[in-house]
């Protein structure tokens, strides 16, 4: 097994960026490389932003894609294969004391934090900044990171049955437009109940978890296909380019062509 130290990674390290407590790397994949399993020592997510692979861990294959993200406990044994050429990652490595500092909890690291749309937006933002490069990107990319374990320690604790219901039904239904009495009877809920609680579990509204769903869709769009931006905007759900144009930008920092162009 391999044991990878910080800021030490498989793939070509394009540019690395170190603030305190945790460090960020651009890794590019453009030639095959060692497939045996591996471990890395700090706490470790990573945002694939072209490419991917077929990840292996516990016995489990999953099949990463652009917009996919991964999150390592520390020390956490993998191996990758089947890396599709060119390939590109933003690792963020994060030490122990950064959760100490900022009191937040390491517990269920991975599992909570996939459940929430916003996690990607918040490292797509932190992407943009890394290549603005400003006096003010360190501050935004530490008030993004604060804000991803936000919502992290928001859903880590005990959720009710009817949301894992709902978000799976969302996400199923991704393309079709829900009204809240449609969900009720669903979930045989009262509208009212799922009003008042949906923001506190999924940290946002219901109209903005939808759109949420529809961007994620919109950047497999981008990343795997040519469609062009008004087809991707139409088979998303919007009602033209501009709103989609004008609601991709607000949740991932990027106009859908800059991104289509990482």
């Amino acid at each position: 097994m391999i044991e990878l130290k910080t800021k030490e990674f498989l793939g070509k390290t394009a540019e690395q960026f170190s603030f305190g407590n945790y460090d960020i790397s651009l890794v590019k994949y453009h030639h095959p490389v060692s497939e045996d399993w591996h471990a890395h020592e700090k706490y470790h997510l990573s945002l694939v932003l072209q490419g991917g692979n077929l990840e292996s861990r516990k016995g489990e294959d999953i099949q990463v894609l652009p917009g996919s993200i991964m999150l390592y406990n520390k020390e956490e044994i993998h191996r990758n294969r089947h890396t599709a050429f060119p390939s590109e990652n933003l690792n963020i490595e994060i030490d122990d004391h950064f959760f100490v500092k900022n009191e937040v909890s390491t517990l269920d690291f991975r599992t909570s934090v996939l459940k929430n749309t916003e996690v990607q937006f918040q490292l797509l933002k932190i992407y943009k900044e890394l290549r603005v490069n400003d006096v003010s990107s360190s501050n935004s990319i530490h008030l993004s990171l604060l804000t991803l374990f936000s919502v992290y320690n928001k859903v880590s604790c005990h959720v009710p049955n009817w949301v894992n219901v709902i978000r799976e039904l969302l996400c199923d239904r991704w393309d079709e437009f829900l009204t809240l009495e449609e969900l009720s009877l669903e979930l045989k809920m009262h509208p009212v109940t799922i009003s008042k609680y949906f923001s506190k579990y999924f940290n946002c509204t219901l109209g903005e978890y939808m759109r949420r769903i529809k961007i994620e869709k919109a950047i497999l769009f981008l990343k795997h296909s040519n469609k062009p931006l008004t087809e991707i905007a139409f088979t998303c759900g919007f009602s033209d380019q501009s709103h989609f144009t004008k609601t991709f930008k607000l949740n991932t920092g990027f106009k859908p062509n800059e991104f289509r162009q990482i």
